[in-house]
């Protein structure tokens, strides 16, 4: 379930025409090096995406980056599961939660300050994984640092606790059963004893809805869930017809799922963002950041765009190999702040605008496909510089603006919710409030 995230990717590719000593960096490349890292020295290669939950950034130590420096991190403000009892298994379960409705979208967001202590990602690895994935992680151990083990650590407690919560307050977070795409994204195929091929009815088939996605950072954790309406998709729907490049893997279509991405939008890396952006991003994506000025803007916005489009291509489940950036522009407009300024509570536009396929008919196919997306970027805390992107499929038919009947507004309503896996959910009003930045048209609203 390891994978090589894409933006450390992104900058090890553009090292391939670099010196020897860069191009022996990327050799040693491993699955938990930033994919920001990693894209910045490998210049033109071409690599398999996958999914992970080993994601992201760099557990180098570093010096205190410079929005923490001096800010002294304390124990979470915690409502405690009514299930929770340090001394008994049933700590591990959490008490139950609804899931959204189709469209709209849970972010459950994990400190790692929170749950730094050694005993409890120990505990996280023996209560909430299976045996199997325990022994995998603990064997790979050696070969990672004390702070990539951590993050794969909590990425997985995070996602297990929460989404056995989902399942009606009964299933034990290591009895989740999940299998992968053809481009690696991760699917919920089974808990406790129901499997996805069981034929029952009633709240026990509540996972089957959960749609979910996960993505890391040092200094965050974030898992977002969404729901089908009870149905497999039919993957026809999904696909262009005459499209190289499938939308989702086979078995289930990108109809009704989710993807989220997180960074720091003030991350510097070893290559110039405008290198970076011009090797990935889109002509439009680039003339655009080339159009501002100030290093740190332009910094931050690339941050900003990369993060929103890799949501984009983990919601569609293939991964930037299948779907890459270029094919593909997310642009700014109407008040969005190019930098980390304050912005208003209703944030700036956000257009995706697609250009895949080699023919006509193809171009036709994708871009009808735009309409179906709802994205939002924020800041799960408006005095930080960290950023959240989420893409969900939007409630609505494919030839119509209305709303499929039954399944809510077709507009994406985004709650945050901070948690500390095991221990419980922080409570309301402990964490400062989430900050839109910008949203496509069509976002409902921000909790």
């Amino acid at each position: 379930m390891m994978r090589a995230a894409s933006l450390g990717r992104a900058m090890v590719s553009l090292a391939r025409a670099a010196p020897a000593h860069l191009a022996r960096a990327r050799s040693g490349a491993t699955a938990t090096t930033s994919s920001l890292t990693r894209a910045a020295s490998h210049h033109g290669a071409r690599h398999q995406s996958g999914w992970s939950l080993q994601r992201d950034d760099d557990p180098t130590p570093r010096p205190p980056h410079r929005a923490t420096m001096g800010r002294r991190s304390s124990p979470p403000v915690v409502a405690r599961s009514s299930t929770t009892d340090s001394t008994s298994t049933s700590a591990i379960i959490g008490d139950p939660v609804t899931l959204p409705p189709p469209g709209d979208v849970h972010l459950w967001i994990m400190d790692p300050t929170d749950a730094a202590d050694p005993a409890l990602c120990r505990d996280y690895r023996a209560r909430c994984l299976p045996a199997s994935e325990r022994d995998a992680l603990e064997s790979e151990a050696a070969n990672m640092t004390e702070g990539a083990l951590r993050q794969a650590t909590h990425s997985k407690a995070l996602m297990r606790w929460v989404l056995a919560r989902y399942c009606g307050g009964k299933v034990h977070p290591a009895d989740l059963r999940f299998a992968h795409g053809e481009h690696g994204k991760p699917r919920l195929v089974g808990a406790g004893d129901a499997t996805s091929s069981s034929s029952s009815d009633g709240d026990g088939d509540a996972w089957k809805r959960i749609r979910f996605s996960v993505s890391h950072t040092n200094r965050l954790v974030v898992l977002a869930v969404t729901s089908a309406p009870g149905i497999e998709p039919p993957t026809s729907r999904m696909k262009p017809r005459g499209s190289a490049t499938p939308l989702a893997s086979p078995g289930w279509g990108a109809e009704f799922e989710v993807g989220v991405d997180c960074e720091d939008e003030l991350r510097r890396t070893s290559a110039a963002a405008d290198k970076l952006a011009g090797r990935w991003l889109s002509p439009l994506e680039h003339d655009a950041l080339k159009a501002i000025g100030d290093d740190t803007a332009r910094a931050a916005s690339f941050m900003r765009t990369w993060t929103l489009k890799e949501s984009y291509v983990k919601a569609l489940g293939t991964g930037i190999a299948a779907h890459p950036f270029g094919r593909f522009d997310v642009s700014f407009g109407n008040g969005e702040v190019r930098g980390s300024s304050p912005v208003g509570s209703e944030g700036g536009r956000i257009t995706l605008t697609e250009r895949s396929g080699t023919s006509d008919a193809e171009r036709r196919a994708w871009a009808a496909t735009e309409r179906r997306w709802r994205m939002a970027l924020l800041k799960p805390r408006g005095d930080d510089s960290l950023l959240i992107a989420v893409c969900a499929h939007a409630a609505v038919d494919e030839d119509e603006d209305e709303v499929r009947e039954g399944l809510g507004s077709c507009g994406m309503n985004v709650r945050v919710r901070w948690t500390v896996p095991v221990v419980g959910d922080v409570a309301d009003g402990a964490r400062p409030p989430p900050e839109l930045i910008a949203r496509t048209e069509g976002f409902g609203a921000l909790e």
